[in-house]
């Protein structure tokens, strides 16, 4: 299926109604990454924000089928299943980063402290599902949000890096949890027209949500297509 490469004009208009400012920037700190294709010149990091839902055991066997590794930004448990999907993540040689307990961002971005207190809640949950440390995040809205002031952010950063932590923004945004339903193609359309697509590696921003029924097919798309332009995949770390 070929994708176009147009961005739609009312899924412009709903970035411009949401509070929240989306980065399009990588993490300065993006120095490790394992790379599935060691012969591409290119490479795809998929990333799954806000899970693990409903949605995961779709994600996991399409990246299973594809042989793909991808990095899962995860939030504090939501029902009883959680724990056990996010074990499947991490069985399944995946990622996993941290995305903050709580996901409240009046919680988490009134001071530094309060952001830590609340990430390093989710690090011991992590810890005490998979038995390894995580040691990779990505902030609820990226690191340039209009909900948190940037001395915070920056702050946050500093001590990430005292922690030998690493933060991850993206440069490619399926628009997947904004407004209604999009459908698999739009998704796809959205991430394709990142101004990064062709002129280096991509992290492509993507929702792991029982709410977003289309995402996982149009990963599928998204897979063929970056194969189509040479890419190669692998996890963030």
């Amino acid at each position: 299926m070929k994708i176009g490469y147009r961005v739609i004009k009312l899924r412009l208009l709903a970035f411009l109604a949401i509070p929240v400012l989306l980065s399009t920037a990588f993490s300065a700190l993006m120095l490790k990454t394992e790379k599935a294709d060691a012969n591409a010149e290119k490479t795809v990091y998929f990333t799954f924000d806000d899970g693990p839902s409903e949605r995961t055991g779709e994600i996991l066997r399409i990246l299973s089928e594809e042989n793909i590794k991808a990095t899962f930004f995860v939030i504090g448990p939501s029902e009883k299943k959680t724990d056990e999907r996010i074990f499947k993540i991490y069985s399944e040689g995946h990622s996993i980063g941290l995305h903050t307990m709580s996901h409240d961002y009046e919680k988490i971005y009134t001071t530094a402290e309060g952001f830590w207190k609340d990430i390093e809640a989710e690090r011991s949950w992590i810890y005490s599902v998979t038995g390894e440390d995580c040691k990779i995040f990505r902030f609820p809205g990226g690191s340039k949000n209009s909900a948190a002031p940037e001395w915070l952010i920056e702050e946050v950063k500093k001590t990430a890096e005292e922690k030998g932590m690493r933060w991850y923004d993206w440069n490619a945004d399926g628009s997947d949890s904004l407004g209604g339903l999009l459908s698999a193609e739009e998704i796809a359309e959205n991430v394709l027209s990142s101004e990064f697509i062709g002129s280096g590696d991509i992290i492509v921003l993507l929702h792991d949500s029982s709410t977003r029924t289309t995402t996982p097919e149009a990963l599928k798309i998204l897979i063929n297509e970056f194969r189509r332009l040479g890419y190669g995949f692998g996890k963030l770390e």
